[in-house]
C-alpha cells in the first residue's frame, strides 16, 4: 500500500529529527512536489542545508523568496546559503535589505570574513574569475551570462571594481551594462558612475539620485498604461507586453524619464507591433529612444 502524504511526511520529519539530512531530504522533496507551502519549503531548504547540499537549498529557497525576506529566520537562512555557496555579491545584496541596521553590519562582517578565507584557500580562481568577468563581453551572449554568474562569487569590491569598468565598454551589451548599474545600486554602492547608453553616448550619474528600475514612476506610468489598455481583455498579449516593457526598461536605466515623455504612446506603439497594425508616430525624442530600444532588443534576439 502506497504511503499518504501525511505519513511520508511524518517519516521525513523523523528522520530529520534522527540526522538522517538526506533521507529527510529526499522525502521531504515527494512531499514538496505534492503541497507547495512555505512550511514545506523551509522544512525541506532546512534539510538540504543540513545535508550540505546548499546550492540546491537556496534554489529550492528562491520559490518563497519575498517570504523569506519577511521574516527574520528565513532571512538569515537564505543568507547563510548564500555565504556557504560564495556568493559573496548576492549576500550583501541580501543582507542590506534588512532595516536592522546593526543586523546588516553583523552580516556584513561576516561576508568579509568569507571572502577573506576565499581568497586564501581559493585565490587563483578566484583571479581567473575576475580576469574572464572584466573581459566578459569577449564571449558571446550565453558566455557572457556565464562570466556575470560566476562573478558573483567574487569579493564584492573586484566585482564593483570590474563592474564599473564594463560600464564603459562598448562592447558589453546594452542589457549587461544597465544590469551591473542596479547591481551596484543594490551592493549599496555610492557616488558617481560613467556610463554608456543605447546611444553609444557616455553619461554619468549619481547612484543615490536614481531609484531602482522597477521603482522608477516612469516604468509605473508604462505598466499602468498597459493596464488600461490591455487589461484583462487579451491575458496572452498582456503578459507578452509587460514581460517586453520590463526589458525595454531595463535597457533604458538608467534614463527612463528622458526617454518615456508619454507612457500611454510608448505602450500604444508596442500595442500596435504585437498586433502588427499601422503602428502610431511618437514624439520625436521618445520615438528615438524607442528605435533604440527596438534595435537592442533585435540583437538580443539574435
Amino acid at each position: 500500500m502506497e504511503k499518504t502524504l501525511i505519513e511520508i511526511k511524518d517519516q521525513a520529519e523523523a528522520e530529520f529529527n534522527q540526522e538522517h539530512y538526506h533521507q529527510a531530504a529526499d522525502l521531504f522533496v515527494t512531499v514538496y512536489q505534492e503541497e507547495q507551502s512555505l512550511a514545506v519549503n523551509r522544512q525541506l531548504v532546512l534539510a538540504l542545508k543540513e545535508d550540505q547540499q546548499y546550492q540546491l537549498a537556496k534554489d529550492y529557497a528562491t520559490d518563497f523568496l519575498s517570504d523569506y525576506a519577511q521574516h527574520e529566520n528565513l532571512f538569515l537562512l537564505y543568507f547563510d546559503l548564500l555565504l556557504q555557496i560564495q556568493n559573496f555579491v548576492s549576500a550583501q545584496q541580501w543582507a542590506l535589505q534588512s532595516p536592522n541596521q546593526e543586523l546588516t553590519e553583523g552580516l556584513l562582517a561576516q561576508i568579509r570574513d568569507g571572502e577573506r578565507k576565499a581568497e586564501d584557500q581559493q585565490g587563483q580562481t578566484l583571479k581567473t574569475i575576475a580576469q574572464h568577468f572584466y573581459h566578459l563581453s569577449d564571449e558571446s551572449m550565453v558566455a557572457q551570462q556565464e562570466r556575470y554568474q560566476q562573478a558573483f562569487r567574487l569579493p564584492v569590491a573586484t566585482f564593483v571594481t570590474g563592474a564599473k569598468f564594463l560600464l564603459v565598454d562598448p562592447f558589453a551589451s546594452p542589457l549587461m551594462r544597465s544590469t551591473l548599474l542596479s547591481d551596484l545600486q543594490e551592493l549599496g554602492e555610492t557616488g558617481v558612475v560613467t556610463y554608456q547608453w543605447l546611444d553609444q553616448q557616455r553619461y554619468q550619474i549619481d547612484l543615490q539620485a536614481i531609484l531602482p528600475l522597477f521603482s522608477n514612476q516612469a516604468f509605473q506610468k508604462l505598466v499602468a498604461a498597459l493596464d488600461d489598455q490591455v487589461g484583462q481583455e487579451d491575458p496572452i498579449a498582456y503578459q507578452a507586453l509587460f514581460d517586453q516593457l520590463r526589458l525595454e526598461a531595463m535597457l533604458l536605466f538608467p534614463r527612463l524619464e528622458e526617454s518615456i515623455l508619454d507612457a500611454t504612446a510608448w505602450v500604444d506603439a508596442d500595442l500596435s507591433a504585437f498586433y502588427q497594425e499601422q503602428v502610431p508616430e511618437e514624439e520625436a525624442q521618445q520615438k528615438q529612444a524607442h528605435d533604440l530600444v527596438l534595435q537592442a532588443l533585435s540583437e538580443l534576439a539574435g
